[in-house]
């Protein structure tokens, strides 16, 4: 009896593994290293960090909340400063010039001839502009209110605008550029008898006029030939001639 090929019976046998454990070892030694180097760069990242956050505080520290109320207070300024100082473009300011006709008011008291502290104020201001334009001549006109008789109203009226004249002449006003004359009660403008009303009628009225300087002084021709004159009828008045027969 031939015998068949023999048969080998196993039991449970485990599977080998396939791979050498060697490598097994490399990638956990490899993977070691990579989380020890991460590691390290993640400690060098917090550290470097945090010095520099201690240095905007340590920077922040110092600037405390006074010293930035300063700061602030001083830009303020810089800037206000900055904006009020005037620009270097010249700028060149019109001349102003007077109006060839200018008319002025100087009020008195009941009954007085003397000036307020109002009225010499007012002369003041025009007597400045006399002097700044010597072209200009001045006419000064008395009136009064309807009180008292018209003999004395324009009596009354001439000494107020000799008043005004003489203090125009102290403020160095020529005398040949101011004439003076009287209207007394004539030149009422308001008719009633109220205060306010005579009021506005007791003053001194200043017409200043452009005429020109050669318009205003006497020729010296002409005053010289008018004394001439006077003295002659002076002398025949003396000494008056015999009749002629």
């Amino acid at each position: 009896m031939q015998k068949g090929p023999s048969q080998v019976s196993s039991g449970n046998i485990a599977p080998a593994v396939v791979g050498p454990e060697k490598d097994m070892k490399d990638v956990w030694v490899l993977s070691g290293l990579v989380l020890f180097l991460s590691g390290l760069i993640a400690v060098a990242w917090y550290y470097g960090q945090t010095g520099d956050q201690d240095r905007i505080t340590s920077a922040t520290e110092k600037v405390e909340p006074t010293n930035v109320s300063e700061l602030l207070k001083h830009a303020s300024a810089v800037s206000q400063a900055e904006a009020s100082t005037p620009r270097t473009t010249p700028v060149t300011a019109p001349v102003g010039t007077p109006a060839d006709i200018i008319h002025a008011d100087v009020y008195f008291e009941t009954g007085r001839k003397g000036l307020t502290d109002e009225g010499k104020a007012l002369l003041t201001s025009q007597a400045t502009l006399l002097k700044e334009h010597a072209e200009y001549g001045v006419l000064i006109q008395g009136y009064t209110d309807q009180q008292g008789s018209a003999g004395y109203n324009m009596k009354l009226g001439l000494k107020r605008a000799e008043t005004v004249k003489t203090e125009l002449l102290n403020a160095g006003i020529a005398e040949h550029r101011m004439k003076t004359v009287s209207l007394g009660e004539e030149g009422v403008l308001c008719v009633d008898t109220s205060d306010v009303c005579r009021q506005i009628n007791r003053r001194v009225h200043l017409e200043i006029r452009k005429i020109g300087q050669e318009h205003m002084a006497v020729p010296a021709a002409t005053a010289t030939a008018a004394d001439s004159a006077a003295t002659g009828n002076e002398g025949r008045d003396l000494y008056p001639s015999a009749p002629s027969h």
